[in-house]
């Protein structure tokens, strides 16, 4: 029996700290005082160039009297990717991948499930290509 590949985003974790710290008008030094940590690791976390650990989650998650999903969370890589470029580079990549621009933007909001329900693999490299990545960097075939 031969099994179908199953294709799912590569996601990154994303950090909601940046906009909680702004609601609170904490200072990037001032929420670092709190965390033990010192400012640059404040906005490492908020652009995403640092992770955690799970120490330091859980004083941010304390802080923000959050739970840690709702600062914390994965979302696919090529959310970013597909956020970056603008409305005609977008149109562009769809006519010469061959795809309707309309489904090419719901790879910006879909799952892991509807993933190969609204695109083959085919597709999904030539996207990765025509967005200037390489098909592993958003996608993982397992």
């Amino acid at each position: 029996m031969v099994r179908a590949l199953l294709i799912k985003f590569q996601k990154k974790l994303v950090s909601r700290i940046r906009e909680l710290r702004e609601e609170k008008k904490f200072s990037q030094l001032e929420l670092a005082k709190l965390l033990g940590v010192t400012r640059q690791t404040v906005y490492y976390l908020e652009t995403g160039k640092y992770n955690p650990s799970l120490t330091t989650s859980f004083k941010v998650s304390h802080i923000f009297e959050k739970p840690i999903e709702e600062i914390f969370y994965f979302e696919p890589i090529i959310k970013e990717a597909i956020g970056n470029k603008k409305l005609e580079e977008l149109e562009e990549i769809a006519k010469n991948v061959g795809v309707p621009f309309e489904k090419l933007l719901t790879l910006r909001k879909m799952n892991d499930d509807d993933l190969l329900k609204r695109f083959n693999q085919s597709d999904l490299v030539k996207i990765s290509d025509a967005l200037g990545l390489k098909f592993e960097d958003l996608f993982k075939v397992e």
